[in-house]
C-alpha cells in the first residue's frame, strides 16, 4: 500500500508568542524533529504544509519534505488538512494520508510504524490518548473528499469523534506531549 505522510506546521503560534515550529529542542528545530522521524519511515519524503512563517521554515525543511505553501492557513487547522490532502491527490495516488503535527515532538519512528502496520485500507487508525482518538492518524482513501471539506480548527477531530467505533485504535502516550507555549519547550 502507498501512504503519504502529511506534517501540519502552517500555524502562527499565537499560544507560543512567536514561530514554534523552529524553536530548538535538543538543538535540532522542532519541525526538523518531526520531519525526521516521518523520513525514517516513508520511502518518500513527508509532505509538510506551511503557512504563517513559511519563509522561515522552508529553508530548514526543503531538503527533506515536499513543501505546500497554504496561504489560507488563517482559516484554521481543517484548512491545512484540506489543502493537503489537496495537492497530496494530484499528486499521486495514495491508499491513506498519514496526518501528523508538527510540535509532536516525542513520537519516534516506531510509533509511526505500528499505525502503518494496523492500516489495512478501509479503516483509519488513529493514535489514542488523553482518553481520545487523535493524530497522527492515517485515513484511507475513501475519506479523501470528507478531509478536504475540513476548515474548522479543530482539524480531522470531529471525524475521529463521530467514527470512533469504526477506527483501529492505538495507544500512544508520545503523541499527548506537544509544544503550546514557550515555557513547554524546557518540558
Amino acid at each position: 500500500m502507498r501512504i503519504a505522510a502529511l506534517l501540519l506546521a502552517a500555524g502562527a503560534g499565537r499560544r507560543f508568542d512567536g514561530c514554534k515550529q523552529l524553536a530548538l529542542i535538543d538543538d535540532k528545530p522542532l519541525v526538523r524533529r518531526t520531519l525526521e522521524a516521518l523520513a525514517c519511515v516513508f520511502a518518500e519524503q513527508p509532505y509538510i504544509v506551511l503557512g504563517a512563517h513559511r519563509v522561515d521554515i522552508r529553508p530548514v525543511v526543503e531538503d527533506i519534505a515536499q513543501v505546500i505553501d497554504h496561504p489560507g492557513w488563517q482559516q484554521g487547522m481543517g484548512s491545512s488538512i484540506a489543502r493537503g490532502v489537496t495537492e497530496i491527490e494530484a499528486r499521486g495516488r495514495y491508499d491513506g494520508i498519514l496526518v501528523s503535527l508538527a510540535d509532536q515532538f516525542r513520537l519516534t519512528p516506531g510509533d509511526f510504524d505500528q499505525l502503518i502496520e494496523r492500516f489495512d485500507g478501509d479503516r483509519i487508525v488513529a493514535a489514542y490518548y488523553a482518553n481520545s482518538h487523535g493524530v497522527p492518524a492515517i485515513f484511507p482513501a475513501t475519506m479523501f473528499e470528507r478531509l478536504k471539506q475540513l476548515d474548522a480548527e479543530r482539524g480531522a477531530k470531529s471525524m475521529l469523534v463521530e467514527m470512533q467505533q469504526e477506527i483501529v485504535s492505538l495507544p500512544m502516550p508520545t503523541a499527548e506531549i506537544d509544544i503550546d507555549t514557550v515555557a513547554d519547550v524546557g518540558f
